[in-house]
């Protein structure tokens, strides 16, 4: 992490901006490729980006806003995905953000634990409600989209210093 963003400055906002319009634009790169959105999981790059260079708060605030501001400016996702996005990309920040706190020089470990422990913590709090298939798809069918977060992350961690 390059430093902690608090949400109290412009500077904090814009970036804030520019990662939820990144997020918003990518996965319309990735849906040319059919089932492209659920192999890659392009929505939550930037979510990932964001938290690990600049804190959770950047990153919650990332997270939450892609879905709510791409479904009601163009449909898309869905409006009932949205709470399912919104969770899924706050608790990939927070943790983002904690490993980096915890060791800032895993350059390529702490993105790939940020992803691999939120969509378990994700999945654990999704099982009970939606059951197991619908709780743990991200870990069958978005393996590619993990590991381009992995990548991803490595390298904003790299950029930002």
């Amino acid at each position: 992490m390059t430093y902690e963003l608090k949400l109290t400055s412009a500077d904090a906002y814009l970036k804030a901006a520019l990662f939820i319009g990144a997020n918003i634009a990518l996965p319309y790169l990735f849906h040319l490729i059919p089932g492209g959105g659920v192999m890659f999981l392009p929505v939550y790059v930037f979510t990932l980006c964001g938290a690990l260079c600049y804190g959770w708060q950047l990153g919650a605030l990332t997270a939450v806003m892609t879905p709510l501001v791409g479904s009601l400016l163009f449909g898309a996702p869905v409006m009932a995905m949205v709470p399912d996005m919104m969770l899924k990309g706050v608790m990939l920040a927070v943790v983002a953000a904690m490993l980096v706190k915890w060791n800032r020089k895993a350059m390529l470990l702490n993105p790939l634990l940020a992803v691999c422990f939120s969509w378990l913590l994700v999945g654990l709090l999704e099982w009970p409600l939606m059951g197991s298939a619908y709780a743990f798809q991200d870990f069958v069918t978005g393996l590619p989209g993990m590991a381009l977060m992995t990548v991803a992350g490595a390298v904003a961690l790299k950029v930002a210093r």
